[in-house]
Protein backbone atom coordinates (compact mmCIF):
# COMPACT_ATOMS: atom_id res chain seq x y z
CA UNK A 1 0.00 0.00 0.00
CA UNK A 2 1.37 3.42 -0.90
CA UNK A 3 1.88 6.00 1.81
CA UNK A 4 -1.39 7.61 2.91
CA UNK A 5 -1.18 10.72 5.13
CA UNK A 6 -2.43 10.11 8.66
CA UNK A 7 -4.57 13.22 8.88
CA UNK A 8 -6.77 14.97 11.37
CA UNK A 9 -9.66 13.70 9.26
CA UNK A 10 -8.85 10.13 10.26
CA UNK A 11 -8.69 11.13 13.93
CA UNK A 12 -12.10 12.75 13.53
CA UNK A 13 -13.55 9.54 12.12
CA UNK A 14 -12.08 7.46 14.94
CA UNK A 15 -13.67 9.73 17.51
CA UNK A 16 -16.93 9.81 15.54
CA UNK A 17 -17.23 6.02 15.56
CA UNK A 18 -17.15 5.94 19.35
CA UNK A 19 -13.55 5.02 20.19
CA UNK A 20 -12.18 6.54 23.38
CA UNK A 21 -9.60 9.34 23.28
CA UNK A 22 -6.99 7.13 24.98
CA UNK A 23 -7.59 4.41 22.43
CA UNK A 24 -7.51 6.96 19.60
CA UNK A 25 -4.08 8.22 20.69
CA UNK A 26 -2.70 4.70 20.93
CA UNK A 27 -4.06 3.88 17.50
CA UNK A 28 -2.78 7.14 16.06
CA UNK A 29 0.77 6.43 17.27
CA UNK A 30 0.51 2.90 15.99
CA UNK A 31 -0.60 4.13 12.59
CA UNK A 32 2.45 6.34 12.29
CA UNK A 33 4.89 3.50 12.86
CA UNK A 34 2.98 0.54 11.44
CA UNK A 35 0.72 1.91 8.72
CA UNK A 36 1.64 -0.87 6.33
CA UNK A 37 0.75 -3.57 8.83
CA UNK A 38 -2.57 -1.88 9.69
CA UNK A 39 -3.71 -2.36 6.09
CA UNK A 40 -3.29 -6.10 6.44
CA UNK A 41 -4.94 -8.21 3.76
CA UNK A 42 -6.66 -10.18 6.52
CA UNK A 43 -8.88 -7.23 7.42
CA UNK A 44 -8.95 -4.92 4.42
CA UNK A 45 -9.41 -5.21 0.67
CA UNK A 46 -6.51 -4.20 -1.57
CA UNK A 47 -5.96 -0.52 -2.04
CA UNK A 48 -6.38 -0.91 -5.79
CA UNK A 49 -9.93 -2.23 -5.37
CA UNK A 50 -11.16 0.76 -3.34
CA UNK A 51 -8.91 3.70 -4.31
CA UNK A 52 -9.12 6.60 -4.69
CA UNK A 53 -12.53 6.99 -3.02
CA UNK A 54 -11.89 4.83 0.04
CA UNK A 55 -9.27 4.06 2.65
CA UNK A 56 -9.30 0.97 4.84
CA UNK A 57 -7.60 0.58 8.21
CA UNK A 58 -7.48 -2.47 10.43
CA UNK A 59 -8.16 -2.23 14.15
CA UNK A 60 -8.80 -4.72 16.89
CA UNK A 61 -12.45 -5.13 15.94
CA UNK A 62 -11.76 -5.61 12.24
CA UNK A 63 -11.56 -3.30 9.26
CA UNK A 64 -12.82 0.27 9.05
CA UNK A 65 -13.74 1.53 5.58
CA UNK A 66 -13.76 5.29 5.08
CA UNK A 67 -15.05 6.65 1.76
CA UNK A 68 -15.55 10.21 0.57
CA UNK A 69 -16.76 12.22 -2.41
CA UNK A 70 -19.30 9.58 -3.41
CA UNK A 71 -21.85 11.11 -5.76
CA UNK A 72 -24.25 8.22 -6.34
CA UNK A 73 -25.35 4.90 -4.95
CA UNK A 74 -23.92 3.17 -8.01
CA UNK A 75 -20.49 4.62 -7.26
CA UNK A 76 -20.74 3.13 -3.77
CA UNK A 77 -21.76 -0.37 -4.84
CA UNK A 78 -18.38 -1.68 -6.17
CA UNK A 79 -16.59 -0.31 -3.12
CA UNK A 80 -18.84 -2.20 -0.72
CA UNK A 81 -18.61 -5.31 -2.90
CA UNK A 82 -14.81 -5.19 -2.79
CA UNK A 83 -14.89 -5.32 1.01
CA UNK A 84 -17.46 -8.13 1.33
CA UNK A 85 -14.94 -10.98 1.86
CA UNK A 86 -13.33 -9.16 4.77
CA UNK A 87 -14.24 -8.73 8.43
CA UNK A 88 -15.32 -5.08 8.27
CA UNK A 89 -16.79 -3.61 11.45
CA UNK A 90 -17.31 0.06 10.47
CA UNK A 91 -18.18 2.15 7.43
CA UNK A 92 -18.01 5.94 7.34
CA UNK A 93 -19.13 7.90 4.28
CA UNK A 94 -17.79 11.45 4.22
CA UNK A 95 -18.39 14.56 2.14
CA UNK A 96 -20.74 12.77 -0.23
CA UNK A 97 -24.15 13.29 -1.80
CA UNK A 98 -26.56 10.36 -1.94
CA UNK A 99 -30.27 10.21 -2.63
CA UNK A 100 -30.48 6.92 -0.77
CA UNK A 101 -28.61 3.75 0.18
CA UNK A 102 -29.65 0.76 -1.95
CA UNK A 103 -31.54 -1.57 0.37
CA UNK A 104 -29.64 -4.70 -0.70
CA UNK A 105 -26.20 -3.08 -0.72
CA UNK A 106 -25.09 -4.81 2.49
CA UNK A 107 -26.56 -8.28 1.83
CA UNK A 108 -23.11 -9.87 2.08
CA UNK A 109 -21.48 -7.46 4.53
CA UNK A 110 -20.72 -7.56 8.26
CA UNK A 111 -20.75 -3.91 9.33
CA UNK A 112 -21.67 -3.18 12.94
CA UNK A 113 -21.27 0.59 12.71
CA UNK A 114 -22.32 2.87 9.86
CA UNK A 115 -21.81 6.62 9.86
CA UNK A 116 -22.37 9.59 7.57
CA UNK A 117 -20.10 12.58 8.12
CA UNK A 118 -20.79 15.84 6.28
CA UNK A 119 -22.85 13.79 3.83
CA UNK A 120 -26.19 14.61 2.27
CA UNK A 121 -28.43 11.54 2.52
CA UNK A 122 -32.03 12.29 1.62
CA UNK A 123 -33.44 8.87 2.57
CA UNK A 124 -32.18 5.67 4.11
CA UNK A 125 -33.43 3.38 1.36
CA UNK A 126 -35.37 3.24 -1.88
CA UNK A 127 -37.52 0.38 -0.54
CA UNK A 128 -39.45 -0.50 2.61
CA UNK A 129 -36.32 -1.76 4.37
CA UNK A 130 -32.91 -0.22 5.00
CA UNK A 131 -29.55 -1.97 5.37
CA UNK A 132 -30.87 -5.41 4.46
CA UNK A 133 -28.46 -8.15 5.47
CA UNK A 134 -27.37 -6.30 8.61
CA UNK A 135 -30.50 -6.96 10.68
CA UNK A 136 -28.54 -9.06 13.19
CA UNK A 137 -25.27 -7.12 12.90
CA UNK A 138 -25.79 -3.36 12.79
CA UNK A 139 -25.39 -1.81 16.25
CA UNK A 140 -24.75 1.89 15.59
CA UNK A 141 -26.08 4.38 13.06
CA UNK A 142 -24.70 7.92 13.08
CA UNK A 143 -25.05 11.01 10.89
CA UNK A 144 -23.34 14.32 11.56
CA UNK A 145 -23.00 17.73 9.95
CA UNK A 146 -25.15 17.50 6.83
CA UNK A 147 -26.53 20.97 6.17
CA UNK A 148 -29.33 19.68 3.97
CA UNK A 149 -32.84 18.44 4.60
CA UNK A 150 -33.21 14.71 5.18
CA UNK A 151 -36.51 12.84 5.01
CA UNK A 152 -35.79 9.56 6.73
CA UNK A 153 -38.46 6.92 7.10
CA UNK A 154 -37.67 5.36 10.46
CA UNK A 155 -39.93 2.38 9.74
CA UNK A 156 -37.27 1.17 7.30
CA UNK A 157 -35.26 0.09 10.35
CA UNK A 158 -38.04 -2.08 11.76
CA UNK A 159 -36.27 -5.41 11.21
CA UNK A 160 -33.03 -4.45 12.95
CA UNK A 161 -32.63 -6.54 16.06
CA UNK A 162 -29.22 -5.38 17.36
CA UNK A 163 -29.38 -1.63 16.77
CA UNK A 164 -28.33 -0.03 20.07
CA UNK A 165 -27.55 3.55 19.08
CA UNK A 166 -28.95 6.13 16.68
CA UNK A 167 -27.16 9.46 16.87
CA UNK A 168 -28.11 12.30 14.52
CA UNK A 169 -26.50 15.73 14.87
CA UNK A 170 -26.62 18.79 12.61
CA UNK A 171 -28.85 17.15 10.02
CA UNK A 172 -31.91 19.22 9.05
CA UNK A 173 -34.98 17.06 9.65
CA UNK A 174 -37.55 19.64 10.81
CA UNK A 175 -40.05 17.04 12.03
CA UNK A 176 -40.34 13.60 13.60
CA UNK A 177 -43.78 12.98 12.22
CA UNK A 178 -43.99 9.21 12.59
CA UNK A 179 -43.58 6.62 15.33
CA UNK A 180 -40.24 4.90 15.60
CA UNK A 181 -40.54 1.15 15.06
CA UNK A 182 -40.40 -0.85 18.32
CA UNK A 183 -36.65 -1.45 18.31
CA UNK A 184 -36.19 -3.52 21.45
CA UNK A 185 -32.40 -3.29 21.29
CA UNK A 186 -32.22 0.51 21.07
CA UNK A 187 -30.68 2.08 24.17
CA UNK A 188 -29.55 5.53 23.00
CA UNK A 189 -31.44 7.83 20.65
CA UNK A 190 -30.03 11.25 19.87
CA UNK A 191 -31.48 13.70 17.36
CA UNK A 192 -29.79 17.00 18.12
CA UNK A 193 -29.49 20.32 16.30
CA UNK A 194 -31.83 18.99 13.62
CA UNK A 195 -34.31 21.90 13.61
CA UNK A 196 -37.03 19.58 14.94
CA UNK A 197 -40.21 21.57 15.63
CA UNK A 198 -42.87 18.84 15.38
CA UNK A 199 -42.87 15.46 17.13
CA UNK A 200 -45.44 12.73 16.58
CA UNK A 201 -47.62 12.21 19.70
CA UNK A 202 -46.31 8.63 20.03
CA UNK A 203 -42.89 9.11 18.45
CA UNK A 204 -40.76 7.08 20.90
CA UNK A 205 -43.48 5.13 22.71
CA UNK A 206 -42.39 1.78 21.27
CA UNK A 207 -38.77 2.06 22.41
CA UNK A 208 -39.33 0.14 25.63
CA UNK A 209 -35.63 -0.37 26.46
CA UNK A 210 -34.49 3.18 25.73
CA UNK A 211 -32.03 4.44 28.35
CA UNK A 212 -30.86 7.79 26.95
CA UNK A 213 -32.81 10.35 24.88
CA UNK A 214 -31.06 13.42 23.47
CA UNK A 215 -33.22 16.01 21.67
CA UNK A 216 -31.07 19.05 22.41
CA UNK A 217 -30.70 22.12 20.26
CA UNK A 218 -33.97 21.81 18.35
CA UNK A 219 -37.12 23.98 18.07
CA UNK A 220 -39.35 21.84 20.28
CA UNK A 221 -42.06 23.87 22.02
CA UNK A 222 -44.24 21.02 23.29
CA UNK A 223 -43.65 17.62 24.84
CA UNK A 224 -46.26 15.08 25.94
CA UNK A 225 -46.02 11.95 28.06
CA UNK A 226 -47.42 9.85 25.21
CA UNK A 227 -44.25 10.46 23.18
CA UNK A 228 -42.24 8.18 25.48
CA UNK A 229 -42.64 4.54 26.52
CA UNK A 230 -45.10 3.94 29.33
CA UNK A 231 -43.75 2.59 31.50
CA UNK A 232 -40.24 3.71 30.60
CA UNK A 233 -38.55 1.33 33.00
CA UNK A 234 -34.99 1.81 31.72
CA UNK A 235 -35.01 5.49 30.78
CA UNK A 236 -32.24 7.20 32.79
CA UNK A 237 -31.41 10.41 30.92
CA UNK A 238 -33.50 12.98 29.02
CA UNK A 239 -31.79 15.97 27.43
CA UNK A 240 -34.13 18.64 26.03
CA UNK A 241 -31.74 21.55 26.44
CA UNK A 242 -31.70 24.35 23.89
CA UNK A 243 -35.34 24.12 22.83
CA UNK A 244 -38.44 26.34 23.16
CA UNK A 245 -40.23 24.65 26.05
CA UNK A 246 -42.01 26.86 28.58
CA UNK A 247 -44.06 24.20 30.33
CA UNK A 248 -44.35 20.44 30.76
CA UNK A 249 -47.48 18.35 31.31
CA UNK A 250 -48.07 17.27 34.90
CA UNK A 251 -47.67 13.59 34.01
CA UNK A 252 -44.45 14.07 32.04
CA UNK A 253 -42.30 11.94 34.35
CA UNK A 254 -44.82 9.31 35.41
CA UNK A 255 -43.77 5.70 34.93
CA UNK A 256 -40.04 6.45 34.82
CA UNK A 257 -38.71 4.67 37.93
CA UNK A 258 -35.04 4.80 36.91
CA UNK A 259 -34.88 8.34 35.56
CA UNK A 260 -31.79 10.01 37.01
CA UNK A 261 -30.99 13.08 34.91
CA UNK A 262 -33.05 15.71 33.06
CA UNK A 263 -31.53 18.67 31.24
CA UNK A 264 -33.92 21.53 30.43
CA UNK A 265 -31.31 24.27 30.19
CA UNK A 266 -31.75 27.13 27.72
CA UNK A 267 -35.45 26.79 27.11
CA UNK A 268 -38.10 29.45 27.76
CA UNK A 269 -39.41 28.50 31.22
CA UNK A 270 -40.42 31.49 33.35
CA UNK A 271 -41.77 29.45 36.26
CA UNK A 272 -41.71 25.85 37.48
CA UNK A 273 -45.14 24.47 38.23
CA UNK A 274 -45.30 22.19 41.25
CA UNK A 275 -47.57 19.66 39.55
CA UNK A 276 -44.98 19.17 36.79
CA UNK A 277 -41.72 19.49 38.71
CA UNK A 278 -42.31 18.06 42.19
CA UNK A 279 -41.43 14.51 41.12
CA UNK A 280 -38.14 15.43 39.35
CA UNK A 281 -37.13 17.63 42.29
CA UNK A 282 -37.64 14.81 44.76
CA UNK A 283 -36.35 11.86 42.74
CA UNK A 284 -33.71 12.92 40.21
CA UNK A 285 -30.00 12.99 40.85
CA UNK A 286 -29.45 15.83 38.37
CA UNK A 287 -31.79 18.55 37.09
CA UNK A 288 -30.42 21.35 34.92
CA UNK A 289 -32.41 24.52 34.20
CA UNK A 290 -29.61 27.01 33.52
CA UNK A 291 -30.37 29.68 30.94
CA UNK A 292 -34.14 29.94 31.51
CA UNK A 293 -35.76 33.30 32.31
CA UNK A 294 -37.09 32.18 35.68
CA UNK A 295 -39.11 34.70 37.67
CA UNK A 296 -38.75 34.00 41.39
CA UNK A 297 -42.17 35.01 42.66
CA UNK A 298 -44.80 33.37 44.83
CA UNK A 299 -45.37 30.61 42.29
CA UNK A 300 -41.92 29.29 43.21
CA UNK A 301 -42.49 29.15 46.97
CA UNK A 302 -43.17 25.42 46.92
CA UNK A 303 -39.48 24.88 46.07
CA UNK A 304 -38.30 26.16 49.48
CA UNK A 305 -39.34 23.08 51.44
CA UNK A 306 -38.84 20.60 48.60
CA UNK A 307 -35.90 18.23 48.38
CA UNK A 308 -33.48 19.21 45.59
CA UNK A 309 -31.53 16.89 43.29
CA UNK A 310 -27.91 16.28 44.22
CA UNK A 311 -26.92 18.34 41.16
CA UNK A 312 -29.34 21.20 40.54
CA UNK A 313 -28.73 24.32 38.46
CA UNK A 314 -31.31 27.10 38.07
CA UNK A 315 -31.13 30.85 38.70
CA UNK A 316 -33.60 33.67 39.17
CA UNK A 317 -33.60 36.30 36.42
CA UNK A 318 -36.39 38.43 37.94
CA UNK A 319 -37.20 40.45 39.92
CA UNK A 320 -33.99 42.42 39.45
CA UNK A 321 -33.03 42.25 43.13
CA UNK A 322 -32.96 38.44 42.96
CA UNK A 323 -31.26 38.18 39.57
CA UNK A 324 -28.56 35.53 39.67
CA UNK A 325 -29.77 33.91 42.89
CA UNK A 326 -29.78 30.13 42.68
CA UNK A 327 -33.16 28.53 43.28
CA UNK A 328 -31.53 26.37 45.92
CA UNK A 329 -31.13 29.57 48.01
CA UNK A 330 -34.76 30.66 47.93
CA UNK A 331 -36.01 31.08 51.50
CA UNK A 332 -39.13 32.23 53.28
CA UNK A 333 -37.24 35.40 54.14
CA UNK A 334 -36.54 36.16 50.51
CA UNK A 335 -40.15 35.45 49.54
CA UNK A 336 -41.79 36.83 52.69
CA UNK A 337 -43.90 39.17 50.59
CA UNK A 338 -45.90 36.12 49.47
CA UNK A 339 -47.43 35.84 52.96
CA UNK A 340 -47.60 39.50 53.89
CA UNK A 341 -48.61 40.75 50.44
CA UNK A 342 -45.79 43.22 50.73
CA UNK A 343 -43.83 44.43 47.77
CA UNK A 344 -40.43 42.76 47.48
CA UNK A 345 -38.03 45.23 49.22
CA UNK A 346 -35.14 46.51 47.15
CA UNK A 347 -32.60 45.58 49.80
CA UNK A 348 -33.70 41.94 50.11
CA UNK A 349 -30.69 39.80 50.92
CA UNK A 350 -29.64 37.14 48.41
CA UNK A 351 -28.49 34.70 51.07
CA UNK A 352 -30.02 33.29 54.23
Amino acid sequence: MSDVPISMELKEVLSYTGLTSKYIMSLFLLLISLSAILSSVWACPSEESIAPACLCKEFGEGGMLMCKNISSAEDLRPLITAAEPYDMFALTIMQSVLLHIPSALFKNSKYRKIGFLRTQLLSLSESDLAFEGLEDRLEELRATAARYSAHWDWSQLKNHRRLKLIDIDLVEMHALDQEFPPLKSLKLLGISRAEIAVIHPNAFSGLENLEILYLRGNWIAKMSRSMLPNPAKKLATIDLSGNLLNTLPKDMFEGMPNLMEVNLSYNTFTTLRKESFLWPFEHLQALMLTGNELRCDCRMKWIIQTRKPLYFTANCTAPQVLKGLGLSYLTNKVLKFCDSRETLPLNTTMRE
